[in-house]
């Protein structure tokens, strides 16, 4: 097995993390020997998330983005929907399989040593490390990995399946709806909810999802999916799926492939544990970790979220798990209560104590109260 030119910098895992990662060290250094090393990802994948709308977007993400908008509703399980709307988050849908594809291509143009098959190990030696792949094995000095993790059973769970539709006819769903309390449950130990994003006049991504510590069936959430499309879409119109993606995020402890590595990502705790959103935290864990490299220094493991967030999260799961109805009464309370800025700005830990406080404020104080004495 041929063992390549030692690169200065090996990222394993070739997702958006690990693309992200390779390409902001690149950009950042361009004299640096950099290895990305995972097969190409074509999943589907869609990324939604609040952008800052007084800052600029890099062109890479600017050309991936289907839609954004600054007014967004929850719908409460009466059927009344709660609107929000923001001055300056916009709500921002992008196309990750897009995102991957464009960041691929600046792997290329950037001369990063590109390793299109899996790594099988991992071994840190004195001088840096030695990775085993598919044909070759490769040396690095320094190392991150992107890798999934795996998630354990005992671990809440955020488990979402989601349709792209094209319907014949306008949707006549012209506000994103984040949560959708109004149809039928999938989990009984948890919460289950639809997500919808109108993406054109005709187009609609409707995504049933569930936070619960049981993973469900993928029938369970097409069942949601269609009575809902059924219930609020025009009497008469027809649609077709023209994409499909599902997936697994966790919301609290994982297990990284190998622990002692560095991690980026969700290997990285780049998932905010009551939410599932991973891309801030992602973002935020690239930009340290191009920093440490840059900075010439060892790389250590970055953090996603700020102390008073992790805190926050922990008391949300404990509640979460014990009494999802009052996280619905949560989420309701938010939606009532909170600005969009606000709203925005405490999802993805930004904005200081004031966002933090407002939430405080606004939610049902029992549930709570009664898990800080709950281990």
């Amino acid at each position: 097995m041929p063992i390549t030119p030692k690169a200065d910098i090996a990222i394993v895992g070739a997702g958006i993390a690990g693309l992200s990662l390779a390409t902001q060290i690149k950009q950042d250094n361009p004299s640096a020997a950099v290895t990305l090393v995972g097969p190409k990802d074509r999943r589907p994948q869609r990324i939604s998330t609040w952008i800052d709308s007084t800052q600029s977007i890099p062109a890479c993400i600017g050309s991936c983005i289907d839609n954004q908008w600054s007014t967004w509703g929850f719908r409460d399980s009466s059927g009344r929907i709660h609107p929000q709307r923001s001055a300056t988050s916009s709500y921002t849908t992008i196309d990750g399989r897009r995102l991957k594809d464009h960041l691929e291509e600046c792997a290329v143009v950037t001369a990063i040593n590109r390793i299109d098959e899996n790594c099988h190990s991992v071994v840190q030696t004195s001088t840096g490390y030695q990775l085993v792949c598919e044909s070759q094995t490769l040396v690095s000095t320094q190392l991150v990995d992107t890798r999934p993790p795996a998630i354990p059973n005992s671990t809440i769970k955020q488990q979402f399946v989601g349709h792209t539709i094209r319907c014949t006819q306008p949707h006549q769903q012209s506000l994103p709806l984040l949560m959708d309390f109004s149809g039928s449950s999938i989990s009984q130990d948890g919460l289950t909810f639809i997500y919808c994003l109108p993406l054109s006049d005709c187009d609609l991504l409707v995504e049933a999802t569930t936070f619960s510590p049981t993973c469900h069936t993928e029938a369970d959430y097409e069942t949601c999916i269609e009575q809902w499309i059924e219930t609020n879409l025009p009497a008469g119109i027809t649609w077709k799926p023209i994409d499909t993606e599902s997936g697994v995020l966790p919301m609290g402890p994982i297990r990284p492939i190998d622990h002692t590595l560095v991690r980026c990502g969700l290997a990285g705790g780049a998932a905010r544990a009551s939410t599932g959103y991973a891309w801030h935290g992602t973002q935020r864990q690239v930009a340290q970790l191009a920093s440490q490299f840059s900075n010439n220094t060892s790389l250590s493991q970055a953090q996603a979220y700020s102390r008073k967030a992790q805190h926050m999260d922990a008391l949300f799961l404990r509640v979460l798990r014990h009494q999802p109805q009052a996280i619905y009464h949560l989420f309701m309370a938010m939606a009532q209560h909170l600005s969009g800025d606000i709203l925005a700005q405490f999802l993805c830990d930004e904005g200081g104590w004031r966002p933090c406080l407002r939430t405080i404020k606004a939610a049902p104080k029992w549930p709570f109260i009664r898990a800080l004495w709950r281990s």
